[in-house]
């Protein structure tokens, strides 16, 4: 049940800001954000089960996540890994436009997800539950497992909160309040999930400047939501 809230150009001083939390089953093999040995641009943590990664950002501002979509498992299985639809753009050269429409040709090979891939010109969302390439324009949004923007609390919630915050409150001190909320008793307004076996595994905060500075936060998470670590890393877009 993964969260990202995110908004593009909202403002004179930021291009991209974004909060947004990994759910996962803690005993699913993963690394933290980091640099990638194989492809030293980029900047994303691992699954080390796929190789894939569920969210990342390169040194050439290149930005794409991933989320699951809420549905009953398809039979069969299809046989591809979504992880592996954030990597392909992250270490590719095509438009964000141009990408998703080739994976919109081969949607049926895995199952069901909502990708947002981006870089300097353009930001683009896609699920193979909806089929059409969106351009997004400036604004806020809000994505789960469901379609961008769906009606679910946390997302309508978290987007609001996210546009009520002023340029000078685009920090981690409070982006990261917006996804670490505990809900009330309304179903899918959990923003941070903990328990024996599945949970928020990372919380990412990533805020890229118009001039092209980029701060990207990671706080890793085990069982019952203890905390495991936490990294950060500043670059300059070239």
């Amino acid at each position: 049940m993964c969260l990202i809230l995110f908004s593009l150009n909202p403002n004179d001083q930021f291009k991209l800001v974004l909060a947004a939390n990994r759910d996962e089953k803690y005993d699913r093999p993963s690394s933290a954000a980091d640099f990638w040995d194989d492809h030293p641009e980029v900047l994303a943590g691992r699954d080390l089960s796929a190789g894939g990664t569920w969210l990342g950002v390169t040194r050439s501002g290149r930005f794409a996540a991933v989320t699951n979509f809420r549905e009953d498992p398809p039979h069969p299985i299809p046989p591809r890994s979504r992880g592996e639809l954030t990597a392909n753009f992250l270490i590719g050269d095509d438009s964000p436009h141009h990408y998703l429409h080739q994976v919109a040709q081969i949607g049926d090979e895995y199952r069901g997800f909502n990708l947002i891939v981006g870089d300097n010109n353009e930001f683009c969302y896609l699920s193979n539950r909806e089929g059409i390439v969106r351009n997004l324009s400036a604004g806020y949004y809000g994505l789960s497992n469901q379609l961008l923007d769906c009606d679910w609390p946390k997302v309508v919630q978290g987007r609001n909160r996210l546009d009520a915050l002023s340029p000078e409150q685009m920090d981690s001190e409070h982006l990261y309040p917006l996804i670490f909320d505990d809900g009330d008793h309304r179903a899918f307004s959990q923003s941070f999930i903990r328990s024996e076996r599945y949970g928020t595994t990372a919380s990412t905060v990533l805020c890229v400047s118009q001039s092209g500075q980029v701060t990207f936060e990671e706080r890793t998470f085990g069982v019952l939501g203890r905390a495991r670590g936490a990294n950060r890393y500043d670059f300059s877009i070239t």
